[in-house]
């Protein structure tokens, strides 16, 4: 395979400048306790063993698939926008490889009884990137300035909403008032907490932060060349203790074959690639592969509404149960995409129902259909009911070939058992888009998610929280021609035990407790199939086999596997 010149000629220019930042600095062994001399008394007690020294030093570079000509801490609109926001900047609050949001800059949390005050504790001695102090005035200053930005449809501005107050008793204690206790707040603050000493005279929307880049994360900013690189340096204050690593330099190679040569030659450290590349990088010695899922999934939506055929929730069940979901994946995403069972982040602290198994029950689903009125005449190949055949329109996106796909393997299966599926691949924006609004005129459609919280174009996972309440609660219904707001409970789902589980998931900070109510709103879901769930998207991802960690080999298959970047180190 060839490469263009100048591209490539490009990268070796950008990782050149990157790798001649440092030298990797090697181990220091531990020195031996001097032997005792001879001596006609005792001898003393062995001196307890020098530590082996921590292995610092190196340079980390990482593939950025595109320049980052701003940077928003809150709005992150790209994977490399997440990333670096991630290394500069810290919150209340974080998220460790299983997203669960745990103590950050603050040091402990507390809440009253009724939920609805959160006390935070911040650890001592907390300095931003410029070396003044970070106290509980600048996370004040954060969530007032946050508050205070035009709401849009970014979700992490509508979740802090639910503040009605905050306060600093003192300089270490942040008291935040909600207007009814909310569990997704603990993963909202994580949001980044801004320097009030450098912005507080300006407004928030109007600020490039590569002018002020001052955080108070693991990383601080060194140095930026446009369309070329952007360096970060080892922060010695950093609160959770200085990172081994002396850079993590993000170096812009737009051309995945070129990222995939330099990854091979060591240029690269790494990289997240396109899903083509995961063979090559697989069998690439020295280089070890994963993959992440993306915070977001497809699906098939039943129209549950009165008069439309999968009301009935036996024909939804019928169905389900002759797709064979993990078989679908495999052959409309090439591996892709992993079968999924619920709205929650395969690998997620709350990916609590078990994925799809293989295999179809034809003979199940024709007795639910006939229990269901729904019989097959003699020498028909439609079902009937009343005179009237088993007919359903299913819209799918005419531009997205894997789409399509699934929906004919769905068509497909269902005419194994009577049903006739018209699928129907339209254009999003002038035929499906009206779908998701009143008259909600469709029988079904194989659409998809975008849990993104920072930006509504981009499936970040820095704010990550798994209340599908949106999604399927009855208070997020159209109340007739006079609700004017747009919802997400498009399927018309209305069921009062899904309902009382997601509203307690909503309101249980206690994270066993949450998980319990989620997991019995997953099962409500589950049974009464508002959905089909199908499957979320991997992003491959390789690393150099000199990148490890003091907590044994990075995790991969977690989008946050940068977590704990601060113990990593070369080999």
């Amino acid at each position: 395979m060839s490469f263009l010149p100048t591209r490539r000629l490009f990268l070796i220019s950008c990782a050149a400048a990157v790798l001649a930042l440092a030298a990797l600095v090697a181990c220091t062994p531990g020195s031996q306790a001097p032997t005792p001399a001879l001596s006609p008394t005792p001898a003393p007690t062995a001196a307890p063993p020098t530590p082996t020294p921590l292995p610092r030093g190196g340079n980390l570079t990482v593939r950025l698939a595109a320049d980052l000509p701003d940077l928003r801490p809150w709005q992150p609109r790209s994977r490399g926008e997440e990333q670096v926001t991630g290394l500069l900047y810290s919150g209340l609050m974080r998220l460790d490889e299983r997203l669960r949001p745990v103590p950050d800059l603050a040091e402990r949390w507390a809440t009253t009884p009724d939920g609805r005050t959160l006390t935070f504790t911040l650890r001592s001695g907390l300095t931003w990137h410029d070396g003044a102090p970070l106290d509980a005035s600048d996370v004040l200053f954060t969530l007032e300035r946050l508050r205070s930005l035009p709401l849009t449809s970014t979700a992490l501005l509508a979740d802090l909403r639910y503040i009605s107050a905050a306060t600093a008793p003192t300089s270490t204690t942040v008291v935040i008032t909600l207007t009814s206790r909310f569990a997704p707040m603990l993963a909202a603050l994580t949001v980044p907490v801004l320097p009030r000493h450098l912005l507080e005279e300006r407004n928030l929307a109007d600020v490039s932060f590569w002018e002020v880049p001052v955080g108070s994360g693991p990383f601080k900013f060194a140095e930026r060349r446009p369309g070329e690189s952007i360096v970060l340096e080892r922060y010695e204050g950093f609160h959770r203790g200085a990172p081994l690593l002396d850079r993590v330099a993000f170096v812009v190679a737009p051309d995945a074959e070129v990222a995939g040569a330099a990854l091979s030659d060591g240029r690269l450290l790494l990289a997240e690639l396109p899903w083509e590349a995961r063979d090559t990088v697989a069998a690439t010695p020295g280089l070890f592969s994963g993959a992440y899922p993306e915070n977001g999934f497809y699906f098939l939506g039943f129209n549950l509404r009165e008069g439309r055929p999968f009301a009935d929730v036996r024909l939804r069940r019928a169905l389900a149960l002759v797709v064979d979901v993990p078989r679908l994946v495999q052959a409309t995403t090439s591996g892709q995409g992993i079968p999924i069972a619920s709205s929650a982040l395969p690998g997620s602290w709350a990916d609590l129902t078990p994925a799809p198994a293989p295999g179809a029950d034809l003979d199940a689903a024709r007795a639910l259909l006939d229990e269901a009125g729904w019989t097959l005449p003699a020498g028909a190949t439609i079902r009937q009911r009343d005179a009237i055949s088993l007919t359903a329109r299913l819209y799918v996106r005419g531009d997205d070939e894997r789409r399509v796909v699934a929906a004919r393997r769905i068509a497909a299966a269902a005419s194994a058992i009577g049903m006739q599926i018209e699928v129907v691949p339209a254009d999003f924006a002038s035929v499906i888009l009206s779908r998701y609004a009143p008259p909600f005129d469709f029988d079904m459609l194989l659409g998809s998610w975008s849990n993104g919280a920072g930006d509504p174009d981009f499936a970040d996972v820095a704010f990550y929280d798994p209340d599908d309440f949106a999604l399927f609660h009855s208070s997020q219904l159209v109340q007739g021609e006079a609700d004017a707001r747009s919802t997400r409970n498009f399927v018309g789902f209305s069921d009062p035990a899904y309902d009382n589980q997601a509203q307690a998931a909503r309101q249980l900070y206690n994270l066993d407790e949450r998980v319990s109510a989620i997991t019995q709103a997953q099962a409500r879901v589950a049974e009464e199939l508002p959905y089909l769930f199908l499957w979320a998207d991997r992003i491959p991802v390789a690393l150099s086999g000199r990148v490890t960690t003091l907590d044994g080999p990075v995790n991969l298959s977690s989008p946050v596997y940068m977590w704990n970047i601060e113990r990593w180190y070369l080999q």
